[in-house]
């Protein structure tokens, strides 16, 4: 969320749009310029002085402050009911990691504030790569079942929406802790099945004299060794993920360590990193195919080697 600018915001304020509407209505119902004018006047003064007056600026503050909170809130209910135990306790440390780190400082100091809200944006973003991380575990998990049970169809996982989520009482998630060695595990054992149908279509290229034939197991090769490509890349992103949410997790800490004993620059170096590494990650996620397609994969690949 990006800080409103100033002046459109006092242009929007109650108390402002009360007055000029005022002040046109008077002119109306006298069929006199002079409320309107003096309106004008008014309000010409108001934007010269009103936008840039500490006063202002505070109530600018804290009516964003309260936007972030609210959308973090809506986040956390469209998130928690689908993340882990462990994920939950953790944000919600963090959470509290940061209400103590404001009461360290004065909020008036600006690079303070500044360096809140990229703390603001890391909780957003750490809520975000909890969703993804859920999400590919998922797909890892369906995409297992299906090639142990080539016969079973591949598990749809809906996405519920709008469900309140209840903070007092939880719903328990399945114990799937997405670490190093379960990523690898699971990534190795799809890819070996998928290495053993390659092999399977390779014995079979070399045996098979009809060329319209070869073109369709051909490709059917070629999409097993994009699937086998694809699950690799699923599991580094949710290796990186662990280790950024981590990483994340620790800045948290660093800084509401050492908020009083360092710099201004030393601790805002500390969150732009953090804040750097966290873009990078999301753009490499965002290079992933959506779930809904990749739920949907599987089934399409399923039709095409039919036709084989």
């Amino acid at each position: 969320m990006k800080l409103p600018n100033r002046y459109l915001s006092a242009l929007k304020e109650d108390f402002n749009l009360i007055g000029l509407a005022s002040g046109f209505a008077l002119s109306l119902v006298f069929l006199n310029p002079i409320p309107l004018l003096a309106a004008i006047v008014a309000e010409a003064a108001y934007l010269l002085f009103v936008p840039d007056s500490k006063w202002f600026e505070r109530r600018l503050e804290s009516k964003y402050d309260a936007q972030v909170i609210e959308h973090r809130e809506k986040l956390k209910s469209e998130v928690f009911p689908h993340v882990r135990n462990s994920v939950r306790e953790r944000f919600l440390g963090l959470e509290s990691m940061r209400r103590q780190i404001e009461s360290q400082v004065s909020g008036e100091e600006k690079w303070f504030r500044y360096a809140l809200r990229k703390l603001d944006f890391l909780l957003e973003k750490y809520l975000q790569f909890a969703q993804k991380e859920s999400t590919f575990v998922q797909y890892l998990i369906a995409l297992k079942s299906q090639v142990q049970d080539p016969e079973r169809p591949p598990p749809v996982v809906t996405k519920r929406k709008g469900v309140a989520f209840d903070f007092e009482n939880p719903p328990a998630i399945p114990h799937i802790e997405p670490n190093e060695k379960w990523v690898k595990k699971t990534v190795g054992e799809i890819q070996e099945h998928y290495n053993g149908e390659i092999e399977v279509i390779d014995a079979k290229l070399t045996a098979e004299p009809d060329f319209p034939t070869k073109q369709v197991v051909e490709k059917r090769k070629e999409i097993l060794k994009r699937r086998h490509e694809f699950v690799g890349r699923i599991g580094m992103i949710l290796s990186n993920l662990e280790s950024q949410m981590a990483l994340m997790a620790d800045t948290f800490g660093l800084v509401n360590d050492e908020i009083r004993a360092r710099s201004p620059e030393q601790v805002l170096a500390d969150i732009d990193e953090v804040v750097l590494t966290t873009n990078s990650l999301t753009e490499a996620i965002e290079s992933v195919t959506p779930y809904d397609e990749l739920v949907a994969k599987p089934r399409e690949d399923d039709q095409l080697d039919a036709l084989g």
